[in-house]
């Protein structure tokens, strides 16, 4: 009988199906290849883990969606789930690498399950902010958890599954970029030193950008701007989404410079921000902006927020990390917006951030805060040890 020892199994079946958790997972599989220069990965992701030399089977993030919204894209995320599933049998990966998303990996992680392999989680499902029943499921089909949200670690701890905070990676990704990126956007755009820029960012997802970018054009439009101090600049993350974007601002008489692709330089020279929901927030954080965050529902998915599924006051980000899963005084300004009818009320609050500087100095204090409290680099690297440590476990 052969004494020699089998080499181990370093192949990874990944799946990051929205832009965030492409750039998420690509920066960590990077830190994980210093580590395990025998690292393969293969599986669903974007551009950005194609960049890295990620071989992808599909490209899921270009159709993501929010809500129900999944439901014009069923028959492609089926044929996603057949793909999955036969590169399990035929892959054989050491473990499956999961990343956000939960309403669609953990039908992955089912399917890994049954196939017997090791599923690890990493941006774990917000039970926190809905459906905190779903704690029990998520620790049912995973072998390792990787959270970013400190009191995640303490939520979702247990005698069997690991539970490893590891940090947010935002801070890691935005730390490495040039500190005038801001500048150079002001100077391109043409806008001068007692100008004020406001940057809105109606979203990743075209279904997004459709519902706020004409709520966001709404707002400034009440605010009745003053060309010779005020500018708008928007940000377009798709080309797809330029014309959506036109439309709105002509709609509301607005004149916009629409910025394409990468969102960052916006973020850094903008003086106040309207942004949708969800990473954006916490990037603007980072850069310490003042800022309105809007989440639109319709008036059954209010309800539903305030009576059911929430179990945080919060939803936006930069106040779930300043305040934990309790109430507190919010980090930002946010709104669970049903009608643009509740948009006249705001008015005074966007015109102070913009304009008033007591009020901008107030709120950019509290953003600092924040950023020094919860947004330190580091988290790449050691999501890349746990997750290498696990690897060399199974």
């Amino acid at each position: 009988m052969s004494t020699e020892k089998a080499e181990p199994n370093t192949r990874l079946l990944v799946s990051a199906v929205e832009p965030s958790a492409d750039l998420h997972l690509a920066h960590l599989l990077e830190e994980l290849s210093s580590l395990n220069p025998d690292l393969e990965y293969r599986g669903f992701g974007g551009e950005r883990m194609r960049e890295t030399g990620c071989h992808l089977d599909a490209d899921p993030t270009a159709i993501s969606s929010v809500g129900f919204g999944f439901l014009k894209s069923i028959g492609h995320y089926y044929g996603l789930l057949k793909t999955f599933d036969r590169l399990l049998r035929e892959y054989k990966p050491a473990a499956v690498l999961l990343v956000d998303a939960p309403a669609f990996n953990f039908l992955l992680a089912r399917l890994a399950r049954w196939r017997g392999v090791p599923v690890v989680y990493y941006i774990c499902p917000q039970i926190w902010a809905w459906a905190p029943w779903r704690r029990r499921k998520v620790l049912r089909y995973t072998d390792l958890l990787m959270p970013i949200i400190p009191f995640e670690e303490e939520l979702y701890r247990n005698d069997k599954v690991p539970v490893e905070y590891v940090g947010h990676p935002i801070a890691d990704e935005l730390s490495s970029l040039p500190g005038d990126l801001g500048e150079e956007l002001r100077s391109s755009l043409g806008v001068g030193a007692g100008e004020k820029l406001v940057g809105v960012f109606p979203g990743s997802r075209r279904q997004e950008v459709e519902t706020l970018s004409s709520s966001f054009f709404n707002l400034l439009g009440r605010l009745e701007l003053d060309s010779q101090r005020h500018r708008i600049a928007v940000s377009a993350l798709r080309d797809e989404f330029k014309e959506v974007i036109a439309a709105a601002a002509q709609v509301h008489g607005l004149k916009v410079d629409i910025i394409d692709g990468d969102c960052r330089a916006l973020m850094s020279a903008c003086d106040l921000a309207l942004v949708a929901s969800g990473t954006a927030s916490l990037e603007l954080a980072w850069f310490e902006k003042p800022m309105l965050v809007f989440y639109k529902v319709n008036r059954l998915g209010y309800r539903l927020f305030k009576s059911f599924f929430s179990v945080t006051p919060w939803f936006t980000l930069p106040n779930i990390l300043g305040c934990g899963a309790n109430s507190g005084e919010a980090t930002v300004f946010e709104k669970l917006l049903r009608s643009d009818s509740e948009l006249e009320e705001l008015v005074p609050l966007a015109r102070g951030l913009l304009d008033d500087e007591e009020e901008r100095a107030e709120a950019v204090e509290r953003l600092q805060r924040l950023k020094n409290a919860c947004m330190q680099p580091g988290a790449n690297a050691k999501a890349a040890e746990v997750l290498n440590d696990f690897l060399g476990s199974i």
